[in-house]
């Protein structure tokens, strides 16, 4: 673990920083994960997964559950429209704990973070978000005129600042080439094992995810546990219904019992009470 004080002016450690990161280039193939909450967050610190990236949003929860590990926070287009809405939420990911910024935005956004010199992470390949200018969700880069234009961005991301940059759908061999000419640290996600850094989505990871994309891999079958969990919470569901209908539930063992004696006094002085209640009506 690295002592380091945050953005935010706070002490911490961390398991990766950026340096840790650059030096490490081109040797341990590292893991990046997503984390939409703190369980999920928690779950990969506890399975060692080097790095995680969430919403800048979800960040504080995600921090709180994993305070060691490396965390990138998403800047996404649709919650920060406009450059401002990207600094200040640049500044309040990098105070709650963030490690590392990211953005689809222009290289004139990237280079803002960067001059504040916050880590910031560009995305190259498959942008889902821009997919119609490539004609759909496809792979980028099969093509030696498209292999070149990525070399292309590799270098303008790399002049604006950036440190990182997820690679998308880009064929392997392409951005092994890439890989070994740039200074960026490379996150692939269906980019084969050509990068830096190789990420999944947790849900895709699990087995909790009904249609995954093509790139993706289940290591787990979390989506057959959670059949057998709502299967097991409707058949309890009906069985509390039935035994309420027939009469057997509440069982004895769940109820609350008077001893015998109590019982007896308390029949007795309510049967009192009842009579003077009729004889100060009548």
């Amino acid at each position: 673990m690295r002592n380091i004080f945050t953005f935010g002016h706070r002490p911490a450690q961390r398991n990766w920083t950026v340096a840790d990161l650059r030096a490490n280039k081109g040797k341990l193939q590292l893991t990046e994960v997503t984390a939409i909450n703190g369980e999920q967050a928690a779950r990969a610190a506890a399975a060692g997964i080097d790095t995680i990236a969430t919403r800048a949003q979800m960040l504080k929860e995600v921090r709180d559950a994993a305070p060691k590990t490396f965390v990138t926070a998403a800047l996404m287009l649709v919650d920060h429209p406009t450059e401002r809405d990207v600094l200040e939420g640049a500044v309040r990911a990098m105070d709650l704990g963030a490690d590392a910024l990211y953005t689809t935005c222009s290289l004139d956004t990237i280079k803002m973070l960067a001059d504040l010199d916050f880590p910031v992470m560009g995305h190259v390949g498959l942008v889902p978000p821009y997919s119609t200018w490539i004609g759909g969700l496809r792979a980028y880069g099969t093509t030696a005129d498209e292999a070149l234009r990525l070399v292309d961005r590799f270098r303008a991301m790399e002049q604006a600042g950036a440190f990182a940059v997820e690679v998308e759908l880009v064929p392997q061999q392409v951005l092994e080439e890439i890989n070994k000419q740039t200074s960026l640290i490379t996150f692939s996600i269906g980019s084969g094992s050509g990068g830096d850094v190789t990420f999944l989505f947790s849900e895709d990871i699990c087995g909790e995810t009904k249609n995954p994309p093509r790139h993706a891999y289940a290591f787990g079958n979390v989506q057959r546990l959670q059949g057998q969990i709502e299967h097991e919470r409707i058949a309890a569901l009906r069985a509390f219904q039935s035994a309420v209908r027939g009469g057997s539930f509440p069982y004895n063992d769940v109820s609350i019992s008077m001893k015998p004696h109590e019982l007896d006094a308390f029949r007795a002085r309510l049967g009192e009470t009842a009579v003077l209640g009729a004889i100060r009506g009548g």
